[in-house]
């Protein structure tokens, strides 16, 4: 019964819609018109890489693939929850944020379109460590991935590549956490800045863009005071080395670049 019931409070709280006609499978048709409008965007993701459509579609029946929208500040997860399922951000920007004994807020990440999200958690079985939060308005795609990595063999073609793809995807997101444990032990708040605004630089791949952060996020991101980052943003505009207005920043020939580690798994 308690099992139960803590299965009934998971759907509620991430939107799991209800059973219809005692089966809760989508029809064919409605199924269709759904991957007709993402297909494209499913095969830059790296759960659906090198995948046909029909492997697609399969996968996609076989982890019960469900869309969800949110609206801008909603809650999608809590920290101490158990998030069983994978989701693939379709659009909109997620902020995972951590509060610390004393109540400070620290930005673990952020999450827009194309990004995986809870494959750690889904697959290792591991409760959220931080509070996930739309942004903006969000629509996802979630998959329940376990009955997948439980069966004994496997013999669809699309059911074996979504599986390979997604030990890429943890392999990436561990990745993504030791380079966030790099970052966060840069000893200046330059240092940090500098990491991270070269790295909106590569990603852009312009020395002018729009980063998707205020200034209280990026310091929450950055794990720095406000003021002393932005009195160091301020220094560095009167170096010369960049401009800034807002969120939108120019990084001036003058300005230092971090190296950038190409991901081999990223198109």
């Amino acid at each position: 019964m308690k099992q139960n019931n803590v299965k009934q409070e998971y759907r509620l709280r991430y939107g799991m819609p209800e059973q219809k006609g005692g089966t809760g499978m989508e029809t064919e048709q409605s199924m269709e018109q759904r991957l007709g409008v993402e297909l494209e965007t499913l095969r830059h993701c790296i759960l659906f890489r090198n995948m046909t459509d029909e492997e697609i579609r399969s996968a996609l029946a076989a982890v019960n693939a469900r869309r969800a929208s949110y609206a801008r500040r909603a809650v999608i997860g809590q920290d101490g929850d158990a998030l069983e399922e994978v989701a693939l951000i379709l659009s909109g920007n997620l902020h995972l944020a951590h509060a610390d004994a004393a109540g400070n807020s620290n930005l673990m990440d952020v999450l827009g379109p194309g990004d995986t999200l809870g494959v750690l958690n889904a697959v290792g079985g591991y409760r959220l460590h931080s509070t996930i939060t739309a942004a903006s308005a969000a629509e996802m795609l979630f998959f329940r991935v376990e009955g997948l990595l439980r069966a004994n063999r496997l013999t669809d073609p699309g059911q074996i590549r979504f599986v390979q793809n997604l030990t890429l995807a943890v392999a990436q997101k561990a990745q993504r956490l030791t380079k966030k444990l790099e970052d966060s032990i840069r000893r200046t708040t330059r240092e940090r800045l500098q990491d991270y605004l070269s790295a909106q630089y590569h990603k852009a791949g312009s020395r002018t863009f729009v980063i998707p952060l205020n200034r209280q996020d990026l310091a929450d991101f950055l794990f720095v005071d406000r003021s002393a980052m932005s009195n160091e943003l301020c220094k560095m505009r009167d170096e010369g080395l960049l401009k800034f207005e807002k969120s939108r920043f120019e990084l001036l020939v003058q300005m230092p670049i971090t190296d950038h580690e190409p991901d081999p798994n990223e198109e």
